[in-house]
């Protein structure tokens, strides 16, 4: 039984020192950032104004693209959504993680480690993005194919081009759609 142990704490180990490995690669050499925006969390102001416009309700499948620290996803937690965060910074995605394992919703909280640009979220009621502007554009493409008639989408500071926010809070920069958006 401890030579079990053993050997599931050695692979374990060998893979959080893989990932670690790849994450000193990017910051290093730059391997995968030509598609990252630098981390810059959302203030508490402007992350309960996203929340508040999501109209979220308990059931509804959340997704936060390039989820930080994780605070949106505890807040739509606390509301009663299935939260699930996708986020490529390796040291993000274990902080989100022990944050969510020491909340209260911890079972209604999941974090990926991943690339954004490689996500699938058809099945999502409501979808947080805060991504720099020169993404937006790539973004919407992304949604379009694959958001559900009546998903919202929620930006921090950044409009998407050519559709018109149902909500927006000028005073946190937050802008709300919904999909299929209108022009």
């Amino acid at each position: 039984m401890d030579l079990i142990f053993y050997y599931l704490a050695l692979t374990y180990i060998c893979f959080i020192g893989f990932k670690i490995l790849l994450e000193l690669l990017v910051d290093l050499f730059g391997v995968l950032t030509w598609r990252m925006t630098p981390y810059v969390p959302s203030t508490d102001p402007v992350c309960r104004a996203m929340v508040e416009m999501a109209n979220l309700k308990p059931g509804m499948k959340v997704y936060d693209l390039g989820s930080g620290d994780g605070r949106l996803l505890l807040l739509a937690a606390a509301r009663g959504a299935e939260a699930v965060g996708i986020e490529i910074n390796t040291y993000l995605v274990v902080y989100s993680k022990m944050r969510a394992l020491r909340s209260p919703f911890r079972g209604k909280v999941r974090v990926r480690w991943g690339n954004l640009w490689w996500a699938r979220v058809a099945d999502a009621d409501v979808v947080f993005v805060y991504l720099m502007p020169y993404y937006m554009a790539e973004l919407k493409r992304l949604l379009e194919r694959q958001l559900k008639p009546g998903a919202v989408v929620v930006s921090n500071a950044f409009v998407f081009e050519n559709w018109a926010p149902f909500n927006e809070d000028k005073d946190n920069g937050v802008y709300a759609y919904r999909f299929p958006p209108q022009a």
